[in-house]
């Protein structure tokens, strides 16, 4: 059997792990062992083979380390972990402190205003949740296109 197809193997049985496991890693695995088939196809010895696959492999696991949940953005602040996040409120009254009470998805919440903001009615976007607590600033004005 030629070494590609040896390869192939490998990064078929790589990938058919990763859909039981949802591991990205896994799948960054195959791809290495993928290139290295590439390499065997193009008459490369076994140790340039190994090196592709090391290569491909270790590339893709930082990658993949890297971009894992959203970066270096906290939860609370995080869109793509909490979809109340740029969701937009109507706020018609503040208490002296910066604090409000308003209704949101068929529930009463505590608002804060983020800082540097102004508690004045209007709407206002989500910027942070913390607790049962949403954290708000001014919403950008609707544009008419």
């Amino acid at each position: 059997m030629s070494m590609h197809y040896l390869w192939w193997l490998v990064a078929v049985g790589l990938g058919v792990a990763e859909l039981a496991t949802g591991s990205f890693y896994l799948l960054v695995l195959a791809a290495g062992a993928a290139a290295a088939g590439l390499a065997a196809m193009a008459g490369a010895g076994t140790v340039v083979q190994l090196l592709v696959a090391a290569v491909v492999s270790i590339a893709g696991a930082l990658l993949v380390r890297r971009n894992r949940h959203g970066g270096n953005l906290p939860a609370a602040r995080n869109a793509d972990v909490n979809l109340d996040i740029g969701a937009t409120l109507q706020i018609d009254a503040w208490s002296p402190d910066g604090l409000a009470r308003t209704r949101y998805r068929g529930a009463e919440w505590d608002v804060e205003l983020l800082p540097g903001e102004q508690a004045v009615p209007g709407r206002f976007t989500i910027r942070e949740v913390v607790a049962n607590r949403l954290r708000v600033a001014a919403a950008e004005p609707l544009t008419q296109t």
